[in-house]
């Protein structure tokens, strides 16, 4: 079974994936080109047996791996910025940064 956290953590984050596909374009862009790209190259990832790649499939898997990438990095500043805000939130209320205490 998944902790409250895990589950909470999941859901954080969904949404602001969600959020970035609304408001950065770049970050868009990359989810979506990389979701077209491995539609292509998911038929080679998942065969068992010897692999014939091809000069389009390469480039195929390369920039679906930058795009992979970039919206990582774009992903990985938002978690950051938005757990620094998550968190200054949670210490307001309750009141660390006020300088009262919070009730019990």
């Amino acid at each position: 079974m998944r902790s409250c956290i895990t589950e909470f953590l999941d859901h954080r984050m969904e949404e602001i994936a969600q959020s970035l596909r609304g408001s950065n374009a770049a970050y868009s862009l990359a989810v979506e080109k990389s979701q077209f790209l491995f539609e292509s190259i998911e038929p080679i990832i998942s065969n068992k047996k010897d692999i014939c790649i091809s000069v389009g499939d390469c480039t195929n898997f390369r920039e679906y791996f930058e795009l992979e990438m970039e919206a990582a990095a774009i992903m990985q500043r938002e978690l950051y910025r938005q757990g620094y805000l998550d968190c200054v939130s949670l210490l307001v209320k309750l009141g660390l940064l006020t300088g009262r205490e919070a009730p019990l």
